[in-house]
């Protein structure tokens, strides 16, 4: 089942970021260059995780996909793009649709263009899951990262108990 490949903890990992995973927890790429993030792949242990669009000089195109799942060894494969997110699922990866829900509409909008199972959801901010209605929650394809804005312990585990299969958080704080 693709929660299972879902870490419990994904532990953000760009610029400015440190880039050592506790124990028990997989590692998010995101805001970093391709030649930073080529770097620190090498020396990052599994499961890998990486935002694709956010990476700078990655185009977002199948290629990208391909080099990201077989020569950097990234297993999870997180973009808006409902195509790019098909590929990497054909690639082995587990997929997740980056879904900004801002509101009930910007929710509606992303579900209507999500290729649905097996490709999960990347909820942002991950603050919102506890203010969905139940029903709306049903709606979200499987698995579900609560992605952005969890600056506390106490938020990673509200955004769990509200049907995250995981979370991203910031190497400072527990969950």
């Amino acid at each position: 089942m693709d929660s299972e490949r879902l870490p419990r903890r994904l532990v953000a990992a760009g610029a400015h970021q440190q880039w050592r995973t506790p124990d028990r927890a997989g590692l998010l790429f995101t805001d970093l260059s391709l030649l930073e993030l080529a770097r620190r792949s090498v020396d990052a242990a599994p499961p890998l995780a990486v935002d694709i669009d956010t990476v700078a000089g990655l185009a977002p195109d199948g290629s990208a996909v391909a080099f990201l799942v077989r020569r950097l060894g990234v297993s999870i494969v997180i973009t808006r793009r409902p195509a790019l997110a098909t590929h990497a699922l054909e690639l082995g990866c587990l997929a997740l649709l980056h879904v900004h829900c801002l509101d009930s509409t910007g929710l509606e909008r992303a579900l209507r263009t999500h290729p649905g199972p097996p490709v999960g959801t990347a909820v942002s901010p991950g603050l919102i899951l506890r203010h969905l209605d139940p029903a709306q929650r049903l709606l979200l394809p499987r698995p579900v990262l609560a992605y952005g804005l969890l600056r506390t312990g106490a938020e990673a585990a509200e955004a769990l108990a509200a049907g995250a299969d995981g979370v991203v958080t910031m190497s400072h704080i527990e969950s």
